[in-house]
């Protein structure tokens, strides 16, 4: 006896719309990447003796990369020939503290990084040349050197996020 398999009739016209309607609907499906353009600011500055009246021979450098969508300066201290261990670091905005630079280590010579966020005004004014590192020693306690940060160049970077497809 001869069995013949019978399949489940399917009509091709419907077959062929369902199959029209998912291809037109997976071809609108757009990939979710998106890119961020990330800007940078470089910023530097060279140690000078904070008044004229400091005997000094100390120098050294800061460099920074300032954020602005983020506000966060990344900063970099280098120091060496102070007269005194360093006793205190602070950054300044034209004259009066606004952050002080904590975690270094007290020697006449060093290097530190750390990031600070900054306000809008504070940003402001870094661009504007006002922002300014200085060191304080037991031998200078009002400041025997300090850097103020000039801006240098731009960088623009571009990060793509997401993945995957949306509708």
């Amino acid at each position: 006896m001869k069995t013949i398999l019978k399949f489940i009739p399917i009509n091709r016209q419907p077959l062929g719309i369902i199959l029209l309607v998912l291809f037109v609907g997976f071809l609108s499906c757009k990939k979710n990447d998106s890119t961020v353009m990330n800007t940078t600011v470089n910023y530097s500055g060279s140690f000078v003796k904070s008044t004229s009246t400091v005997v000094t021979s100390a120098t050294g450098t800061v460099t920074a990369k300032f954020d602005p969508t983020t506000l966060v300066l990344t900063y970099t201290v280098t120091w060496s020939g102070l007269s005194a261990n360093a006793a205190a670091m602070h950054f300044h905005d034209a004259g009066p503290v606004i952050a002080p630079i904590t975690g270094f280590t007290a020697g006449m010579s060093g290097t530190f990084s750390s990031t600070v966020t900054l306000t809008a005004a504070q940003a402001t004014d870094l661009a504007a040349g006002k922002i300014y590192v200085q060191i304080h020693t037991s031998i200078n306690p009002g400041g025997e050197v300090l850097a103020t940060l000039i801006k240098g160049s731009t960088n623009t970077t571009a990060t793509t996020t997401g993945g995957g497809y949306m509708y």
